[in-house]
């Protein structure tokens, strides 16, 4: 490993990640990848305090990562320690909480530099990934979102999907995914939940089941009609509008992120005033990214659903080649690095 300038934290998964190292490479800049599931089976942590200060150093399987040469951090989608599982049930989540206590110290030593710039800071990210904070302060900023609940009263499911005449949706607030660590038993990363689909209506035949929506908190909107949708990503000031044609396709017509059938998609336009609410949210969130999703109703309405502070972004540009988003992060990296 050569002497990288930029730490990238994620999953062994990440193709999006692995893509841009290689273009970042390209440009004179070299990566270092860091996975925190690696600790501490496959990683090693080397943190030295002498003289009032920490030398920090990473033993990976791809070499030696010093902590000291970081001038940028792209804060992916890491995954939890994964100690041995010869471990007892006592030791096991010990380990992992020892683990992760001492790299989140080193996460703090590097975000208290001011010289390291980060895409973006995780406690931020972990703050702007809550729908219902969202949501408020979208509001707040002049964007319209629908009529939603979030209950796991069965009888408060029947009364809104009585005020939406039955036109009602159930969301999926955290993605219907099971991450390492999250189960005992061996998985594929990113395998669906059996039966929990991202967004669908809700109908008639499912109400006769309501009553189970006491085993969880369950997130419910109105429907709301749509010409099209929009996933708007946002590097910093710099704002890409791609237009999902999702009505096009029965399939997609109310979730276009099926990869079995993924709709027509066109380089889109954003009304001035959203757009300038897009970068006010992120501003306030203290974030330098975001993923925005809309739908665009036949009214020609813009109703905001979500912001993903740490979303895909590489499948837009493949999608609509003219969204530049790989050179426009690229730029970011290497002018902060």
């Amino acid at each position: 490993m050569g002497k990288a300038t930029i730490l990238i934290v994620t999953s062994r998964w990440d193709t999006t990640a692995y893509a841009a190292a290689e273009i970042l490479r390209r440009n004179g800049r070299e990566s270092a990848f860091f996975y925190p599931e690696d600790i501490p089976l496959r990683a090693r942590i080397d943190s030295v305090f002498r003289q009032g200060k920490w030398s920090n150093k990473l033993h990976t399987e791809d070499g030696l990562i010093d902590l000291d040469d970081i001038k940028a951090v792209w804060w992916r989608k890491p995954y939890v320690s994964r100690p041995s599982k010869s471990l007892s049930r006592v030791e096991f989540p010990y380990a992992r909480r020892e683990s992760e206590y001492a790299t989140r110290g080193l996460w703090e030593l590097l975000l208290s530099d001011p010289e390291v710039y980060w895409m973006s800071d995780p406690h931020n990210i972990r703050k702007a990934g809550n729908k219902m904070i969202q949501m408020t302060k979208g509001a707040a900023h002049g964007l319209t979102s629908p009529k939603t609940i979030i209950t796991n009263d069965p009888e408060d499911v029947r009364r809104f999907y009585d005020e939406c005449s039955g036109k009602m949706v159930f969301k999926s607030m955290t993605g219907p995914f099971l991450l390492p660590g999250e189960v005992e038993d061996e998985y594929i990363p990113e395998t669906f939940v059996p039966g929990m689909p991202l967004v669908r209506p809700f109908t008639d035949e499912d109400m006769e089941h309501v009553d189970s929506v006491r085993q969880s908190a369950c997130m419910f909107q109105e429907l709301v009609e749509k010409k099209h949708e929009l996933r708007v990503t946002v590097f910093e000031d710099q704002i890409f509008t791609c237009r999902i044609e999702s009505q096009e396709n029965e399939l997609t017509r109310h979730d276009w992120r099926r990869q079995d059938s993924l709709p027509r998609a066109t380089a889109g336009e954003l009304p001035d005033s959203v757009a300038k609410a897009c970068l006010k949210l992120l501003d306030e969130f203290d974030l330098r990214f975001g993923a925005f999703d809309f739908i665009v109703t036949p009214d020609d309405e813009h109703v905001f659903l979500e912001v993903n502070p740490n979303g895909q972004w590489l499948f837009v540009q493949e999608w609509v080649p003219q969204l530049r988003l790989m050179q426009a992060f690229v730029d970011i990296m290497v002018r902060n690095s």
